[in-house]
């Protein structure tokens, strides 16, 4: 139904309709809270109804929203009212492309500015993984400015009706004609060959897309026929060829080749990313194409009849010409060589492998750039960039159910690598056969080789070095009980090494990457607030922070750095568990000396950005995936009458408490609102979430209805410094258990919610996170507690009264964060992403616990988050639990590939210089 004038979705009111067409009705609107205008595109009503569709709907709106680019129109996000569900996006003033052609071809220097910035817009999506599927004249748009905007970017799969059905439904206006009438059916005329037949799609048709874009700009028609029925427009696409002889006299040879190459039918013939395709319109653009043949200008000459002038003429006139062509050979041949473009592209991985053992390091580069290795499937696998191939190395399948941390040797005729079936670091050559042990070794935090030997971070020990022949590893960095060292590098002179450190299970705990001279132990921090430091031979270090990449000019030989820190890299994976120093996440990348780098594309905002879903657990291990879009979940708390989950869901930009409802489905709702808002705790009747928030510049503890009527009311008010977050609610609603955090050391104390005053419970205190939770009946408090930072001296479980009488019994079970299984009255410990572990437990006539069995199968949450909460929540039933796991689709196109960047030392130095 179409919205008149004066609607308001949420905080934005409809002013005017300004289109209509396969996507939905769009409208001009006023975001009331921003005060500007935005394109509101309502959804056609089959969308409003079925739930699958728009929570996959959502998910896509999610991955979209992070597409930050000048050339591209960004989504703001979704609004649901008045029975519409409608997209909020940018608006973009000015005439579209498809108007602009209708006028009549454009001239070379027209279009080739233009197709520059579609290129450029393509190219920024297709290395976050994002597939337009939908590129025509219509979704592009030119400002006034003379800026580029391209429009509607991934909204034909947002609107699949199934993900998983054929791709004809790809596009919006074949999915969806049979709804609206007037649909324009000119989008079939840039349907790629594969798209067309219904086969899956990837980048390559919008590769292909382009390729029609591009040649009308310049000829004024349709690269295929558009006819006047859809299968007429789809005939032509699979049956006729592009008239190339159509292109004006002036075009330019790389243009001819780049349309080419862009409107092969088999895509494996085609262009394979669009990055190229700058490359060939800048030659275009610069006429570095032109060939430049050599011309000798001379004067009108007087007739000489005397022969023997003629004859002395000759070779004075040869000399000179000879002369001039060397000399200017010469001079060509000395002239600087220009720097060379930097070029984007992705390389898939092939169909049936998967990355496997993410917590580690996946990916390298030889240091000459010309090979690619990764671990999938549990082994070691090679492409040359040379060649599109990709063939597993013989020999890397005896590491059985683990390998990680491939480092190629500094000539990169080998490769180290660390097998979890031997627990040993291994060397293997390119070439294949049987790999040689070099050492034992736990599973190392970080692998690389240089010309001083094999470097490894190693739990407990710190940074261990060995030769590649083998032999016992020395320690090269110690650590301090309470740290963790990883992703070393040995610096160049062999003299010092680079490496990552953190107390380990400190909360907010900053990484720093540090510098160490051999045989001095003193140690230099070189960035504080950052991991995976890598020098380059550019002068710069490039280390990792958040989701994105930072490089700062740095002196090798002074072991500091001479400027400030500037994002060079956006969307690099970490991973989310098994990482080093504190669960930061190693960074999926590997740069080469020739100026190469190669990442695993992942969110923007880094590894709180994670990729989860929620799994209801039976005791048996049994899983069923929740209704819910992936996100950044963590600490997921069930009601008492076990209806709704809330939980935590932060990214770098925001964090708030969401509500899911587990019996209706449906999308989840926002709780909180302002400043940082994490770790849910309900209070018995189900009525009240406490959380804590940082909305008035401290972290303190709040509450709010769990309906969402009214306002949070604050609850504590920390001392400078102190961090308050809720633990447990007791049965009676009268008190709260939480925990006070200052200066890294932690303290379990009670709220009385009555009269909000907060005293200590048994002076219990920690140098880790505390977790506490109330027993079923009330009467007891169960929690954590680690009197040091020694490795000795790990994590405790303790059961105390309550009120606390200063007794307290030791659970037999080392580790983990406590909470009790309702009915059955068995206390759980989360011991980890890995492991639940119940012991049950009797207080009357005296305390006793039986003996510790694993819940729920072990192994089973492998892949959740590493916080300091507990990922899990038991069912009022007592048998099911639920737990964040990775979400399904983790390995979706997004993660099953590999983004490579050639040249980008040159985009380096240009952002960052080297003075």
């Amino acid at each position: 139904m179409p919205l008149e004038a004066g609607t308001r979705l949420g905080p934005y009111e409809i002013l005017n309709a300004i289109g209509a067409g396969g996507m939905g009705e769009v409208y001009r609107a006023t975001d009331s809270r921003l005060k500007r205008d935005v394109a509101i595109k309502v959804l056609p009503e089959p969308f409003e109804h079925d739930p699958d569709r728009l929570a996959r709907f959502q998910r896509e709106a999610e991955l979209l929203a992070s597409l930050n680019h000048p050339n591209i129109a960004a989504i703001y996000g979704l609004e649901s009212a008045e029975g519409a569900v409608a997209i909020v996006l940018e608006l973009v003033e000015g005439e579209t492309l498809e108007g602009l052609v209708r006028r009549g071809p454009l001239a070379i220097h027209e279009a080739l500015p233009i197709a520059r910035q579609i290129v450029e817009a393509l190219e920024a999506a297709h290395d976050k993984g994002v597939v337009h599927r939908d590129l025509k004249p219509a979704n592009i748009k030119m400002t006034a400015d003379g800026r580029v905007k391209v429009l509607d970017f991934g909204l034909a799969k947002m609107l699949e009706a199934d993900p998983k059905s054929s791709a004809m439904s790809m596009s919006p206006t074949l999915s969806v004609h049979a709804t609206y009438s007037g649909v324009i059916l000119g989008t079939a005329a840039y349907m790629s060959p594969e798209q067309a037949r219904g086969k899956p799609v990837d980048r390559r048709a919008d590769v292909w897309a382009f390729g029609c874009v591009l040649y009308e700009m310049l000829t004024g028609t349709h690269a295929f026929d558009p006819g006047e029925t859809v299968s007429d427009a789809i005939a032509s696409v699979l049956t006729r060829e592009p008239d190339l002889n159509a292109l004006p006299a002036d075009t330019p040879r790389p243009i001819r080749r780049l349309l080419r190459r862009c409107l092969q039918k088999d895509p494996q013939q085609r262009l394979p990313h669009i990055g190229a395709a700058r490359l060939e319109i800048d030659e275009a653009r610069t006429g570095s194409h032109d060939e430049q043949p050599a011309a000798v200008v001379t004067e009108p000459m007087t007739v000489i009849t005397r022969t023997s002038r003629w004859r002395r003429a000759v070779p004075v006139a040869s000399a000179l010409i000879v002369g001039g062509a060397l000399a200017g050979y010469g001079g060509w041949r000395l002239r600087p060589d220009p720097p060379r473009s930097v070029t984007r592209f992705s390389v898939m991985l092939p169909e049936g492998q998967t990355f496997t053992n993410p917590g580690r390091q996946l990916v390298a580069l030889s240091p000459d750039g010309s090979n690619l290795v990764y671990v999938a499937n549990n082994r070691l696998y090679i492409r040359s960039m040379a060649t599109l191939e990709v063939h597993a190395i013989a020999g890397s399948e005896a590491g059985g159910q683990g390998i990680t941390g491939p480092a190629f040797s500094p000539d990169g005729q080998s490769l180290a690598f660390w097998s979890a079936a031997e627990r040993a670091v291994k060397r293997l050559a390119l070439s294949g056969g049987a790999p040689v042990t070099v050492c034992p070794s736990d599973n190392p935090l970080g692998l690389s080789w240089g010309e001083g030997g094999i470097v490894f971070g190693q739990v407990g020990k710190g940074i261990l070095r060995v030769s590649p022949n083998g032999g016992t590893p020395d320690v090269i960095v110690p650590v301090q009980a309470e740290e963790e060292a990883c992703c070393p590098q040995l610096l160049p002179g062999g003299s010092a090494v680079l490496y990552t450190v953190r107390k380990n299970e400190v909360a907010n705990e900053k990484a720093r990457i540090l510098a160490q001279r051999f045989g001095t132990g003193a140690r230099t921090t070189v960035i504080d607030g950052g991991t995976d430091g890598r020098y380059m031979s550019t002068g710069h270090l490039v280390y990792a922070l958040a989701g994105g990449l930072l490089a700062v000019p740095f002196d090798v030989t002074r072991l500091e750095t001479t400027g400030g820190p500037v994002p060079v890299l956006e969307g690099v994976r970490r991973s989310a568990t098994g990482a080093a120093v504190g669960g930061v996440g190693i960074a999926q990348f590997s740069v080469a000396d020739n100026g190469t780098i190669a990442y695993l594309p992942g969110p923007a905002a880094g590894p709180a950005d994670g990729n989860y879903d929620f799994g209801l657990f039976d005791r048996s291990g049994r899983m069923q995936a929740l209704k819910l879009p992936p996100g950044s979940y963590r600490a997921p708390r069930i009601s008492p009458d076990g209806k709704t989950v809330a939980f935590d869901n932060e990214d770098s930009r925001d964090a708030n408490v969401w509500m899911y409802d587990l019996a209706g489905g449906g999308a989840p709702r926002r709780l909180t609102n302002g400043g940082k808002n994490r770790s849910p705790v309900w209070s018995p009747d189900g009525q009240w979430i406490a959380f804590q928030s940082e909305r008035e510049g401290d972290a303190a503890i709040f509450r709010e209805r769990a309906d969402g009527t009214g306002l949070a009311e604050r609850l504590t008010k920390p001392d400078a410094g102190a961090r308050h977050s809720p633990q447990s609610w007791s049965r009676d609603g009268t008190s709260l258990l939480m925990t006070v955090e200052k200066d890294s050391q932690f303290a379990l104390w009670t709220l009385s919610i009555k009269d909000k005053q907060t005293t200590p419970f048994d002076d219990v205190k920690s140098v880790t996170q505390i977790e506490a939770s109330f027993s079923p009946d009330g009467r007891w408090v169960a929690y954590t507690a680690r009197e040091s930072m020694n490795r000795q001296n790990p994590n405790e479980v303790f059961l105390q009264p309550f009120p606390s009488t200063g007794i307290k019994h030791l659970v037999p079970q080392a580790g983990g964060a406590p909470y009790w299984l309702p009915k059955t009255n068995e206390l759980v410990l989360n011991a980890g992403p890995s492991r639940n572990v119940a012991v049950a437990v009797t207080t009357t006539p005296r305390v006793a616990f039986g003996r510790p069995t694993d819940f729920s199968r072990a192994g089973r949450f492998e892949g959740s988050p590493r916080t300091s909460r507990r990922n899990v929540d038991a069912m009022p039933d007592g048998e099911h639990v639920i737990g964040v796991v990775p979400a399904s689709g983790i390995e979706s196109s997004v993660a099953a590939q590999i983004t490579v960047v050639l040249n980008w030392f040159n985009e380096v130095r240009q952002r960052v210089p080297v003075k």
